[in-house]
């Protein structure tokens, strides 16, 4: 990533702080201000990850603007060109240009869905009422939270 972002300099700031990506894990977030900054850096990380002998997966990348306006050009690693998304999900969240209710109502359903499986201990009279409150806690209200 420091061959990759040689020479790029963050045009977000939180607290005063420039921003250029978020990385978690495997997971590498590119922010860019526009089209041509963007365009330059994937044209870096393709060549940098080549002097590595690695790929960026044309697969998995994804392209997603919150502009009105399309991109005016593909962008393109190995030969193959990012798909580009209106919503994606990433670290269990699903991220839209329609604002939050798409990961809202994702998160409704997974709690609706694992508290359905969860329904033969819920009816179970031999399972004391703390275990399923600790139960609904951890495997049903993080999820929804």
């Amino acid at each position: 990533m420091t061959d990759a972002l040689g020479g790029h300099f963050g045009t977000f700031s939180i607290g005063g702080r420039p921003i250029t990506n978020l990385w978690f894990a495997s997971d590498i977030d590119r922010l860019a201000r526009n089209e041509c900054e963007l365009t330059s850096f994937v044209e870096h990380l393709d060549k940098a990850s080549s002097n590595f002998c690695m790929d960026v997966s044309a697969e998995k990348a994804k392209i997603m603007t919150n502009s009105k306006e399309s991109l005016k050009r593909e962008l393109n690693v190995n030969v193959q060109t990012l798909e580009i998304v209106t919503k994606l999900k990433y670290l269990g969240s699903i991220i839209s240009n329609e604002g939050s209710k798409p990961g809202i109502l994702s998160r409704m359903a997974q709690t609706t869905a694992n508290l359905t499986k969860l329904k033969p201990i819920w009816n179970n009279k031999n399972i004391a009422i703390s275990s399923k409150i600790r139960l609904l806690r951890s495997l049903v209200i993080s999820i929804f939270l």
